[in-house]
């Protein structure tokens, strides 16, 4: 069985990164206005996951956080006469909120995978059994870190360059930095879940 969830895949993980990217070039060039397009390219994807969701008829939380901090950043940017700074800010906030959040969960000893897990657990016996054991609840609770990290650190990198780049360079430079840092993540992420399996079939041979 496949280890990596289909939407943490690489290919998954690019094309989240590079059609917003392609969607905002093609559209600055039709319209000739860089905010214009930023704010069409940030309500796009927003937009898609409520149509998903409605299709689905199932509430999805990542959709309703995308649409609701996208309509507070379109409203932050009407009722300021067309300053595309909340929208630029908007990208930081939600991945910088999140990483916060795990790093937080980790602080707290409740790391938010761990929580999952656990939950997971009340229904799959083998999934239980695993956290029984000291080591992969260490292991689960460093992997909730290092994702938390990464995040942060691209909500962080995020903020700066909306505060300092110019309206027409900000997508393609912050698309640039968040490539190298969930680049970086996904690397340690990947390597780390590596050595917990490595460690795992070390210590457990027989998949207790």
């Amino acid at each position: 069985m496949n280890g990596r969830p289909p939407r943490l895949s690489p290919r998954r993980i690019a094309a989240g990164l590079l059609l917003p990217l392609a969607a905002y070039l093609v559209i600055r060039a039709l319209i000739g206005s860089a905010t214009g397009a930023l704010a069409i390219t940030e309500a796009g994807p927003a937009g898609w996951l409520v149509f998903v969701a409605i299709t689905r008829r199932r509430v999805d939380p990542i959709a309703v956080l995308s649409t609701v901090t996208v309509a507070i950043a379109l409203a932050a940017y009407a009722l300021s006469g067309g300053d595309p700074l909340a929208l630029k800010l908007r990208r930081g906030a939600v991945t910088g909120t999140f990483g916060l959040a795990a790093l937080a969960s980790v602080a707290l000893g409740r790391p938010l995978l761990l929580m999952l897990a656990e939950h997971a657990g009340k229904a799959n016996p083998v999934v239980a059994a695993r956290l029984a054991e000291p080591a992969r609840r260490q292991g689960v609770k460093i992997l909730t870190a290092i994702i938390g990290l990464t995040f942060t650190i691209d909500g962080a990198t995020q903020v700066a360059l909306a505060l300092s780049v110019p309206n027409g360079r900000f997508v393609a430079d912050s698309t640039a930095v968040r490539i190298l840092v969930f680049g970086t993540g996904a690397m340690a992420t990947f390597w780390y879940v590596r050595h917990l399996k490595e460690r795992d079939r070390l210590h457990f041979p027989h998949g207790h």
